[in-house]
Formats: C-alpha cells, sequence, structure tokens
C-alpha cells in the first residue's frame, strides 16, 4: 500500500518536519519525508510505504489513521507556532499599546486560551482537538494541504477564539491601567488633603455595611457622610460609600476592624490609597461588635 499527502507552507516548515520526524520515530510510521522549495514557499511531500498484510487488508482505514498523525502534527505546529506570531501581529496593529507591554500581553492571552479565559479546564486540548478535527476534514477531501491557506480560508472558527482571548487580554489591561491611574489621582488627593481626623476606626457586618469611630470608640458614621444619601446605598453600595467617606476624611490613620474575606477588592483599593496609614485591628472589643 502506497499513498502520500503533500504539505505547502512559507513559515513553518522547520516545525512541521520536526514535528513529522517525531511523530514517524514515536509512532514507527512507515513514511519519507521528501522537502523541496518553491519560491518562498516549502512543498513537504509525505510518502507512505506499508506492505504489512493488515494494511493491504484495510488500506482505507490506515490511511485514515495516517491522516490522523499528520493532522495532530499540523495542529502543534499551529498551536506553538502560528498562535504566537498571529497574537504579536494583532498587538502590534493596536498603536495605543506599549512595545514594553506586547510580552505580557502576548503571555495573558495565550494562559486565557490555553484555560479557557480562566474558566474551564483543560481548554488547550479541546482547542487541539477542534483544529485537529478541522485539519483532517481537508484531508480527507484532499491530498493536498496549505497550512497558511487553511488558517487564512478554513480556520475561521479557530482564529475567532484566538482574536477574542486577545480582546480579552486587552481589556482587561486597559481596566487595570485605569484602576491604577485612578489610584495615583485618589492618593495624590488624599496627600494634599488636611485630615478632618486624626485616628478613624473601621468596621464592617457580614453585609457590607460599615460603621466609622474615633479614636475614643465613639461612632462617627454620618457624620462625614452628610453628602450621601445613606438610604439610597443601591446606586453605590456601601463598600463605595466607604471609600469615599475615607477619602472625605482622609485620616492619618486608619485602623480596620475587618475580619470577613468577601471585601477583598475594597480593602485592596484601600490599602492601595492610603498606604501605611492603614493598619489591621487583631482582635479587640470593637472588633466583637462585628
Amino acid at each position: 500500500m502506497e499513498h502520500s499527502v503533500q504539505l505547502g507552507t512559507q513559515y513553518y516548515r522547520e516545525s512541521i518536519c520536526a514535528r513529522l520526524r517525531e511523530l514517524r520515530d514515536q509512532e514507527e510510521l512507515p513514511f519519507q519525508i521528501i522537502e523541496h522549495q518553491q519560491g518562498k514557499r516549502w512543498i513537504i511531500q509525505c510518502q507512505f510505504q506499508d506492505s504489512s498484510l493488515e494494511a493491504m487488508e484495510n488500506e482505507g482505514m490506515v490511511q485514515k489513521i495516517h491522516r490522523y498523525y499528520l493532522a495532530n502534527a499540523l495542529a502543534e505546529t499551529v498551536l506553538l507556532h502560528w498562535e504566537k506570531d498571529h497574537v504579536a501581529e494583532m498587538l502590534k496593529k493596536r498603536q495605543y499599546l506599549k512595545q514594553e507591554n506586547w510580552q505580557m500581553l502576548l503571555n495573558k492571552a495565550l494562559d486565557y486560551l490555553n484555560k479557557g479565559l480562566g474558566q474551564v479546564r483543560g481548554h488547550g486540548v479541546n482547542r487541539k482537538t477542534s483544529l485537529v478535527t478541522q485539519i483532517l476534514s481537508c484531508l480527507d477531501h484532499s491530498a493536498v494541504f496549505d497550512i497558511e491557506g487553511f488558517l487564512r480560508f478554513r480556520a475561521q472558527e479557530y482564529k475567532n477564539e484566538v482574536n477574542k482571548a486577545v480582546e480579552f487580554a486587552i481589556d482587561e489591561y486597559v481596566v487595570e491601567k485605569e484602576y491604577l491611574e485612578f489610584i495615583e489621582l485618589l492618593k495624590h488627593f488624599v496627600d494634599s488633603q488636611k485630615p478632618r481626623l486624626e485616628y478613624l476606626h473601621v468596621g464592617m457586618t457580614p453585609q457590607g455595611k460599615f460603621h466609622l469611630y474615633n479614636k475614643d470608640g465613639v461612632k462617627v458614621t454620618h457624620q462625614f457622610l452628610e453628602d450621601y444619601q445613606l438610604d439610597n446605598v443601591n446606586e453605590l453600595g456601601y463598600e463605595d460609600l466607604l471609600v469615599s467617606a475615607l477619602i472625605a476624611v482622609a485620616p492619618r490613620e486608619i485602623t480596620l476592624h475587618i475580619r470577613y474575606e468577601g471585601f477583598k477588592d475594597t480593602l485592596e483599593t484601600i490599602r492601595k490609597v492610603f498606604g501605611n496609614r492603614v493598619h489591621d485591628c487583631a482582635g479587640c472589643s470593637l472588633c466583637e461588635k462585628f
């Protein structure tokens, strides 16, 4: 039994051939690799020769198995090489992105692709399976396969997935950048404010409702929220009101009496804005109230 598959590529000849040789050695597949160049393109001829009785009796099935192995090798080349090149090109087109951030965004986008935007375990395996299926469908209809042509015209679903991960990484980066700029603005504002209280104690209930106390333990919550409608907290939420209240008071020292894990984002914002002004209480009578 003899048959051959012709693979064409402009940029990924070395990767494809390395994968094919590795595949041939690991699986003991009976094929030769013949390479020749046509202008800027490379033609990689995979010639299968199998004289075993099993191959003769099940020629169609054996050819399908051979094509499956080739599809795996081609999919691995796409995932390991083309994907990075494509993401890098997308980032370069975004003129507002600084070059020093390209590698970070590239890694973030690839991480999202491999993990399913942080939600699906084993997503990278599913992506490869989908790609193998698409390539195998092409090989089942033709013994000639051009990898760049496939990626340009036939792999739209896969490319959409890659593009989505890049957009997600960029959006997250932009949001984080805007957040950090906002934090710096708040820090500057707090540092330029004259403190309305030297010391402020903050307690918070499991529901997120906060209470402010002065250094003598006297509740001063309403005193510093005159500009806010406490009965209509749905618009901002208690946590946003807390940050606003602390910025308005701008105390020299803040002691947090908060024991719940559900307010990490709020506490992180407070610590970033107020820096070493913030301290955590290890436990006291005020903590027991919450």
